[in-house]
C-alpha cells in the first residue's frame, strides 16, 4: 500500500488492517478527506516508522496543532474500534487531542514505547478551541467502553483525572507490564473548570492492573464507588497506595505483591458506613457493616499481603460466601484465620482451597469460643459444618497451624478429591472432633471421591482421623505419606481394594509382615506408597 494511496477510492470502507508495513509512516494524509466516515474499525501492527494517524503536525514551539476537518468529530464519526500494536510513534507523547473520536467504543495500544500518555493535555490547546468545544461536547469520548493497554514502557499516565470523569460508559480499564507508569490518571493537571465529580465510572465492570512497579495512585480519590464492578486485579504493583471500593456485586479478587497501607488516605475504615475492600497492602481486606456482606464474590486470591491479619472483617457475624468457589492465600505472613464459625458455614459452593506461606495462620475457622457472644448470629455456630463440594485442598508451609478443620457427626468433606498436606510443622492433626470428646466405637465414615492423598514433611502429625474413627477411601488411588514420624493412623486394604484409616494404638507388628503388605498395596491399587519417616511405622492388616 503506498502512502498517498488515496481513501476516497473506498468510500465505503468499514475496516482497516494494517500489518508488517516497515516503511509507513501515515495513514492519511492532509488533502484526504474522503473515505474515512464509513470506517468503523482500524488496526495497525508492526509499523516502526509509524508517525502520525490523525493529521497533525508540530508548531515552532512543538506543540500539536489540529487541522480543521482532521481528527473532528467530523472526521471519525463512525470509528468505534481502534487497535495500535508495536508502533513507535516518533516523536510523538500522546495519540489523540481531546476532543476527538466522539464515537470510539473500543482502544487497545499495546508495545509503543515513545508514548507517554494518551490524550492531549487542556493547557496545551488553545482556549477559544477548548471551550467551543467544551459547548460543544460536554462528555469526552462518551461512548468508550473498553480501554487496554500492554507494554508501553514509558507510559506515565492515561490522561488526567478530570478527563478520566467524563467517561461514562467506561466498562473495561486493563494495563499490563508498563513499568514507569505514575498514575492511571494524572491528577496534577486538573483545572478549575474541569472540577471532579463525586462519582467514578459509574458502568465500569473491570479493572485490571498488572506489573506497574513504579505505580502510585489509580485515582485521586481514596473512595472509589464501582456499583457493577466485578473483576478487580491489582498484581505486582509495590509502590501501590491503597484505595477503598465499594463494589456490591464483586465477582472476583485478585490481589498480589501491592504497596503499604501507611498511604491509605484520610477515609477511617472503620467508621464507613457501606461494606468495603480496602486495595492494597492493608491489615483488613473486607470491612463489614452489615450490607451486602459480598455474596456475590465467586473467586478470591490474596498473594504477599505482608500486613493482612483479617480478611473478612465482620463485626456483625453477617458474611455469607455462597457464591465463593475459589480460595487462594498465599504468603500472608500475618494472618491468624481465614473464616469465622458463621461464615464458613455458607461455603456451600466452595470448591478449590489453597493455603501456602501463611506463617501465623492458627486456624483456617476461628474456634466458636473466640467469637463475641453478642453477635446476631452466634447460635449458626452450632450447626453442623460441612463443605459440600470441596474437591482439592492445599495447604503448605504454615508454621502454627494445628488442624485444618472441626469433624462432627456430619460428613465434612463429601466430594473432595485431591488433599495436600506439606510442611506444616505444628500440624497434630488432620480433622479435629468439634467437642474434643472421642468417639465411642468405631464411626465408619466415607470418603467417596478421594483419589490423591499426600501427607509430606509433617513432623508433629499424630491423626490423620480422630481417634476412634474410621474412614473408609474407596477411590484412592495415590497416596503419599513422607516424613511424618509420629503418625498413629493405621492404613490398609481389603479384600475389596477399598483403602481404610483408623487411629489408635499403634500396635507392634514384624517388618517383613508391614513390607509384604505394602508390595500387594502398590501392585492392587497402584498407590505411591513413600517412606513414613522415623522407626515407628503404622499398622497395615
Amino acid at each position: 500500500m503506498q502512502n498517498d494511496c488515496p481513501f476516497c477510492c473506498w468510500p465505503k470502507l468499514e475496516i482497516l488492517r494494517i500489518k508488517f508495513c516497515q516503511w509507513l509512516k501515515y495513514v492519511y494524509v492532509n488533502t484526504l478527506t474522503l473515505g474515512r466516515q464509513s470506517l468503523k474499525s482500524v488496526s495497525i501492527e508492526s509499523c516502526p516508522e509509524f508517525i502520525q494517524f490523525f493529521n497533525m503536525e508540530q508548531n515552532k514551539y512543538g506543540q500539536h496543532i489540529l487541522h480543521r476537518g482532521l481528527g473532528s468529530q467530523e472526521s471519525f464519526v463512525n470509528l468505534t474500534h481502534l487497535e495500535l500494536t508495536s508502533i513507535a510513534l516518533l516523536n510523538f507523547k500522546y495519540l489523540f487531542s481531546e476532543f476527538t473520536l466522539e464515537h470510539l467504543k473500543f482502544l487497545m495500544i499495546r508495545d509503543c514505547s515513545f508514548l507517554e500518555h494518551l490524550i492531549e493535555e487542556v493547557e496545551k490547546v488553545d482556549e477559544i478551541y477548548v471551550s467551543n468545544m467544551k459547548n460543544h461536547y460536554p462528555l469526552f469520548w462518551p461512548k468508550l467502553e473498553s480501554v487496554h493497554i500492554e507494554y508501553c514502557e514509558n507510559l506515565k499516565y492515561l490522561c488526567s483525572s478530570t478527563l478520566a470523569q467524563r467517561l461514562p460508559n467506561l466498562n473495561c480499564i486493563s494495563i499490563l507490564d508498563c513499568p514507569r507508569l505514575i498514575q492511571v490518571f494524572n491528577m496534577e493537571t486538573n483545572k478549575d473548570d474541569f472540577e471532579l465529580q463525586n462519582h467514578c465510572w459509574p458502568k465500569l465492570e473491570t479493572l485490571d492492573i498488572v506489573n506497574c512497579q513504579i505505580l502510585k495512585y489509580v485515582l485521586p480519590n481514596t473512595l472509589l464507588n464501582v456499583p457493577f464492578l466485578q473483576y478487580l486485579t491489582v498484581l505486582n504493583c509495590p509502590q501501590f497506595s491503597c484505595f477503598i471500593v465499594q463494589a456490591p456485586l464483586i465477582k472476583e479478587l485478585v490481589l498480589r505483591d501491592v504497596g503499604n497501607s501507611h498511604q491509605l488516605c484520610n477515609i477511617d475504615v472503620h467508621v464507613l458506613n457501606k461494606d468495603c475492600i480496602v486495595v492494597g497492602n492493608h491489615e483488613e481486606v473486607f470491612q463489614v457493616q452489615g450490607g451486602y456482606s459480598f455474596s456475590s464474590i465467586k473467586e478470591l486470591y490474596l498473594t504477599n499481603l505482608l500486613k493482612v491479619r483479617i480478611i473478612w472483617n465482620d463485626f456483625a457475624q453477617v458474611v455469607t460466601l455462597n457464591n465463593l468457589t475459589s480460595l487462594k492465600v498465599s504468603d500472608c505472613k500475618k494472618l491468624r484465620y481465614i473464616f469465622s464459625p458463621t461464615n464458613a458455614r455458607s461455603l456451600s459452593r466452595l470448591m478449590y482451597l489453597c493455603i501456602k506461606g501463611c506463617d501465623e495462620l492458627e486456624q483456617i475457622i476461628l474456634a466458636k469460643d473466640q467469637v463475641s457472644s453478642s453477635s446476631s448470629n452466634a447460635d449458626i455456630g452450632l450447626q453442623p459444618l460441612s463443605f459440600p463440594n470441596l474437591t482439592q485442598i492445599i495447604v503448605t508451609n504454615c508454621g502454627n497451624l494445628k488442624s485444618l478443620f472441626p469433624f462432627g457427626f456430619v460428613p465434612v468433606l463429601p466430594k473432595l478429591e485431591s488433599l495436600e498436606l506439606k510442611r506444616n510443622s505444628k500440624l497434630e492433626q488432620v480433622l479435629k472432633l468439634e467437642n474434643e470428646v472421642e468417639m465411642a466405637g468405631e464411626e465408619e465414615t466415607k470418603f467417596d471421591k478421594l483419589e490423591r492423598l499426600t501427607l509430606e514433611e509433617l513432623p508433629s502429625l499424630i491423626h490423620f482421623c480422630p481417634k476412634g474413627c474410621h474412614f473408609v477411601l474407596p477411590a484412592l488411588i495415590e497416596l503419599e505419606v513422607k516424613d511424618c514420624p509420629k503418625l498413629t493412623t493405621s492404613f490398609f486394604v481389603d479384600s475389596q481394594k477399598f483403602v481404610h484409616c483408623i487411629t489408635k494404638i499403634p500396635q507392634l507388628v514384624k517388618q517383613d509382615a508391614i513390607e509384604e503388605t505394602v508390595t500387594d498395596a502398590i501392585f492392587n491399587k497402584n498407590i505411591n506408597w513413600s517412606h513414613w519417616g522415623g522407626s515407628q511405622l503404622p499398622h497395615i492388616t
